[in-house]
């Protein structure tokens, strides 16, 4: 069980300011609708993970659209002023299930993975992009995150018009009309969790990746 992800995603400052001053502040930042036909929902490195070899975790969803947010963290110094040199990092991204407070998060796992005892789980980050997206979605994505015949790439295409690349971006394909929302991870690479938080009922209320940007004090 886990708890404080909730103040991933309230806009103001997050955690204790460093001996320095500085102080990370959140904006959360609303990507639209996630469409989930099966509600088999994959979070993973679109740029890396093959169509055929995407897993869903083991917790399911009523099939339908959810909306998904970013908490995006940025740093000011102890004066007051934004820290321009680092800009802002994508701390964390939810898929909303049920509009309510989680009363406590459980780890999303794939089927045949058991429930990890420790932090170090979750998907493995090459690219420095992770994403949701449904399982159904698994060859669409292939299909974004791949270059055309005229070098072109949709996904990078889209995240490039985004905080210098880093995102978010919910990008359609064309084909299939499902689509994908990706965002940069935090730091870059590594290898990011995600959790389910629960109603007390234990129903699935969101799923929450966590990129370790924000400070725990």
């Amino acid at each position: 069980m886990r708890s404080g992800f909730e103040r991933f995603f309230v806009d103001g400052p997050v955690g204790k300011a460093t001996g320095g001053g500085e102080q990370q502040v959140v904006a959360v930042q609303q990507v639209g609708e996630l469409a989930l036909p099966t509600g088999r929902l994959v979070a993973a490195d679109p740029f890396v993970v093959w169509p055929e070899d995407a897993e869903a975790f083991t917790e399911t969803v009523a099939p339908g659209t959810y909306p998904v947010s970013v908490s995006l963290v940025s740093w000011v110094d102890g004066d007051g002023y934004p820290d321009l040199r680092q800009g802002y990092r994508v701390a964390a991204a939810k898929v909303t299930v049920q509009d309510e407070p989680a009363y406590s998060w459980t780890p999303a796992v794939l089927p045949g993975e058991l429930v990890p005892m420790q932090e170090e789980f979750g998907y493995d980050v090459k690219s420095s992009t992770g994403a949701f997206f449904d399982l159904s979605a698994a060859p669409a994505i292939d299909r974004l995150a791949s270059d055309d015949e005229a070098g072109n790439c949709d996904l990078i295409d889209a995240l490039g018009k985004v905080g210098g690349g880093r995102g978010p971006a919910n990008v359609t394909d064309l084909e299939s009309g499902l689509n994908v929302v990706a965002f940069s991870t935090g730091w870059g690479d590594g290898v990011y969790p995600t959790w389910v938080g629960r109603n007390t009922a234990g129903d699935p209320v969101a799923f929450v990746t966590d990129f370790f940007v924000i400070n725990r004090f």
